[in-house]
C-alpha cells in the first residue's frame, strides 16, 4: 500500500502522545489501519491491547472490514474498534459489581427520552415539543458536565431553570429505578468511575495500552474527559482530527479540545497530513481561501496533485423554484452530453427544508433522487415495539418499555387506570411490573381491569422464561403470541406500508437469531447484550438498503450529513445571508462554524463545484430579498465563474 511521506511519519510515531491532523480527503482512515497493523506486527503490541474509538457504527465497521483484509479474522476481533459509547458501554458491564447496577440494564434512545419527558413534565409542558427538546438537551449538557441534579439546583438563576432542575432529578430517579440508561450515562458513568477508582483505572490503562480516537474535533467536553482518564502523561496514543471540520458543535461538539491537548500532554507530536487525493486543484485552493478566514492556532494547508480543473460555477437564480429548475437543467445537459450518470451528483443544503422544492421540480423532469434520511432502522414504529417487548423481557423492571407495551396490541387498558397503577407503584417504591405480578385487589382497580393486567404479566412471565430456553425463538415466540402482525395490518391499512413493517421484522428476526448463533467475526451473544447493542445501532444497515444506494440517483443531503462522502459533483444550494450562513449563527456570531459547514461541503467534491442562490425567498407569504453569502466573496474570483443570467 502506497505511503506519503506524512502519512509514514504518522504511522511510525509510536511513542508518547500524537496528534495527526488530517486535511479532508487526505487518507486519514489508511493511516489509522496501517498503524494499529505497524504497532501489531513490527512494535510487538498486542492486538488485546489496542484500541480504535470512532463516533459511528459506520466507521467503526469501516475499520474494522479494512484490518481484516490485512490480519487474521482471530487478531481483528482482538483489537476493541468501537465507538465512544459502546467503550463505555462494554466498560461499565465488566465493572458491573463496582457500579452496583442489575447487569439486565436497558438504554433510552434521544426519541425515548422526549416520551419519557413528556410523561413526567406538568401538563402545560407535555404538549410543547420545543420545550421538551430543550429540556433533554439541558440534561444532556448537565450529564456531559458531571453535574447531579443536587449541583444543578444549587447553581440555578431562575424560575425556568430551577423548574428544569426539578425534571432532571425526576427523570434521573425514574432511570434509577426502572435500571435504565441513556446514551450520556454511557460516557459519563465510566469517566467518573475511572476518575474516582485508582485501581480500576490502572486496570482499563494497561488493557488499553495503545488507544488512537478518529474524528477528535467532535469530542464534547465529557468525551475529552473520558479520553484523559484512559491515558496518562506519558501514554502513547494518536488522536486524529480536523479542526476546519468541526461542524457539530449545537451537539456539544468542542473544536478546542485540539488545542487543549497541547497543554495537557506537553510532549504532544503534531502530524500533518495535507496531501489531498480527492478533489481538483481549483477545487482546494477554493476550500483553502475560505478556511483561511477562520482563526487557527494549528496552520495547515492541504495541496493535491491531481489537475487543476474546471472553474468554479456560481448560479444565481430569481427565487428558489428557479434556482432548483436550473440545477436541474444543468444535470440534465451535463448527464446528456457528457456522459455523466446521476449518482455523480450531490445536492447538498444546510437545512432539510430546502429539499422539498428540488423534489418537486426533479419529479417534474424525470430526474430520479435520493434523499439521505437520518432515520435509523431502529426507529421505526414495529422495530420500537419489538424491542420493547424484549427490554421487559430481560429487564422487567424497566417501567418505560412496560409502559410502551401494555396496550400494544390494544389490551383495552385505559390512560386513567396506568396514571392510577403508577402512582400506586411510585407509592409502594416497586417497579410497575412487580406491582402487577403480585396484584390485589386495589380499590381503584375492578376485577375486570385486574384480569386484563394479570393477563398481560402472565404473557411477560412465560416470555421470561422462554428467553432463557429457546433465546434465538423468543422473538418469533413474542409476534406469534400477542398476533402482533395480524394487529399491525389493521393499524397500518396500505399494503405497501403492511409489506414494508412484516419486512423490517423479518429483518430484525434474523439479526438476533445470527447474534446469539455468532459466527466467525462475531462471538455467540445473550439476548440482554444483543438487546443493549441494538439499542446502540451497533447492526450494519439491511442488504437491500446498500443495495439501494448504487442505484443511479441524484443524492439530496444536508451538509452535515455529507461529511467523510465524496461526489464526482457537487452542488452547494441557498448561498445566501441567512440561509448559509443561517440567521441563528449570525445572530450569535458563530459564523466560524458556518464557514467551516461550507468547506466540507467544497472539500465533497472530485471534479466540479457548483454554488446556487436566489435573489428573492418566499417565507411564511411573503417576498424576501436576499442577498449572496458573504461566503462567495471569500473566494478568490480568478477561480469563479459567474451565471450573469439570473432569469
Amino acid at each position: 500500500m502506497l505511503l506519503n511521506f506524512a502519512q509514514k511519519n504518522a504511522i511510525k510515531c509510536i511513542k508518547g502522545p500524537c496528534l495527526i491532523l488530517a486535511g479532508a480527503g487526505s487518507g486519514k482512515t489508511k493511516v489509522i489501519v496501517n498503524k494499529i497493523i505497524h504497532l501489531i506486527k513490527n512494535c510487538q503490541y498486542s492486538p488485546n491491547n489496542i484500541a480504535s474509538v470512532t463516533f459511528t457504527n459506520r466507521a467503526a465497521y469501516e475499520m474494522k472490514s479494512r484490518l481484516a483484509k490485512h490480519l487474521s479474522i482471530s487478531t481483528t476481533n482482538q483489537i476493541i474498534v468501537s465507538t465512544f459509547h459502546a467503550l463505555g458501554l462494554k466498560i461499565i458491564q465488566q465493572e458491573i459489581d463496582t457500579l452496583h447496577f442489575n447487569i439486565n440494564f436497558t438504554l433510552l434512545d434521544e426519541k425515548d427520552q422526549i416520551i419519557l419527558l413528556k410523561k413526567i413534565c406538568d401538563k402545560q409542558i407535555k404538549n410543547n415539543i420545543k420545550l421538551l427538546k430543550k429540556i433533554n438537551v439541558m440534561i444532556s449538557f448537565w450529564k456531559n458536565n458531571f453535574f447531579t441534579p443536587l449541583k444543578v439546583q444549587s447553581l440555578v438563576n431562575s424560575s425556568l431553570e430551577e423548574y428544569f432542575s426539578k425534571i432532571y432529578e425526576k427523570y434521573n430517579t425514574y432511570l434509577n429505578e426502572s435500571n435504565i440508561l441513556d446514551f450520556d450515562d454511557l460516557i459519563c458513568i465510566p469517566t467518573l468511575l475511572l476518575k474516582n477508582n485508582h485501581t480500576i483505572k490502572k486496570r482499563w490503562q494497561k488493557k488499553i495500552s495503545y488507544l488512537l480516537v478518529d474524528e477528535y474535533q467532535d469530542t464534547n467536553n465529557s468525551q475529552y474527559e473520558f479520553i484523559k482518564t484512559l491515558t496518562h502523561l506519558d501514554s502513547d496514543f494518536t488522536f486524529v482530527g480536523d479542526d476546519d471540520q468541526s461542524i457539530y458543535s449545537w451537539r456539544g461538539a468542542n473544536p478546542k479540545n485540539i488545542f487543549s491537548l497541547k497543554k495537557d500532554f506537553p510532549t504532544l507530536n503534531i502530524i500533518k497530513l495535507e496531501h489531498n487525493y480527492r478533489s481538483s486543484g481549483r477545487i482546494l485552493k477554493v476550500a483553502n481561501s475560505l478556511i483561511s478566514n477562520n482563526i487557527h492556532l494549528l496552520e495547515k494547508k492541504l495541496f493535491s496533485k491531481l489537475k487543476y480543473g474546471n472553474f468554479i460555477q456560481i448560479i444565481p437564480a430569481k427565487n428558489e423554484e428557479s434556482e432548483a429548475e436550473k440545477i436541474a437543467e444543468k444535470i440534465l445537459f451535463e448527464s446528456s452530453k457528457k456522459s455523466k450518470t446521476y449518482q455523480d451528483y450531490a445536492i447538498l443544503y444546510r437545512g432539510n427544508y430546502q429539499s422539498k422544492i428540488l423534489e418537486k421540480i426533479f419529479f417534474k423532469k424525470n430526474i430520479p433522487y435520493k434523499i439521505a434520511e437520518n432515520s435509523s432502522f431502529f426507529s421505526h414504529p414495529e422495530i420500537k415495539d419489538l424491542l420493547n417487548y424484549l427490554r421487559i423481557v430481560i429487564n422487567p423492571d424497566d417501567n418505560y418499555a412496560f409502559m410502551r407495551i401494555i396496550n400494544i396490541p390494544s389490551r383495552k387498558i385505559g390512560v386513567i387506570t396506568l396514571n392510577k397503577l403508577e402512582k400506586y407503584a411510585n407509592q409502594t417504591n416497586f417497579s410497575l411490573f412487580q406491582i402487577s405480578n403480585n396484584l390485589q385487589k386495589p380499590s381503584f382497580l375492578n376485577q375486570n381491569t385486574i384480569n386484563k393486567i394479570k393477563k398481560f404479566v402472565t404473557l411477560i412471565n412465560k416470555f421470561h422464561e422462554l428467553s432463557y430456553s429457546n433465546p434465538s425463538e423468543i422473538l418469533d415466540i413474542i409476534i406469534k403470541e400477542i398476533k402482533y402482525e395480524s394487529w399491525l395490518s389493521k393499524i397500518l391499512k396500505e399494503p405497501k406500508k403492511i409489506t414494508n413493517s412484516i419486512n423490517n421484522i423479518n429483518t430484525l428476526s434474523e439479526w438476533l437469531k445470527q447474534m446469539i448463533e455468532g459466527n466467525e467475526f462475531e462471538k455467540p451473544m445473550n439476548l440482554s447484550k444483543i438487546v443493549t447493542k441494538m439499542s446502540l445501532r451497533d447492526v450494519i444497515k439491511k442488504n437491500h438498503l446498500n443495495q439501494e444506494e448504487t442505484n443511479n440517483q441524484v443524492q439530496l443531503m444536508t451538509l452535515h450529513a455529507s461529511k467523510g462522502l465524496e461526489f464526482s459533483s457537487v452542488f452547494i444550494i441557498g448561498m445566501c445571508e441567512g440561509i448559509l450562513p443561517n440567521y441563528k449563527s449570525i445572530d450569535n456570531n458563530n459564523i466560524e462554524e458556518e464557514r467551516r459547514l461550507t468547506y466540507v461541503g467544497i472539500t465533497r467534491a472530485k471534479k466540479q463545484l457548483f454554488f446556487t442562490y436566489c435573489i428573492r425567498k418566499t417565507q411564511y407569504g411573503q417576498i424576501l430579498n436576499m442577498s449572496p453569502s458573504r461566503f462567495l466573496f471569500e473566494l478568490p474570483p480568478e477561480d469563479l465563474e459567474w451565471d450573469k443570467n439570473i432569469l
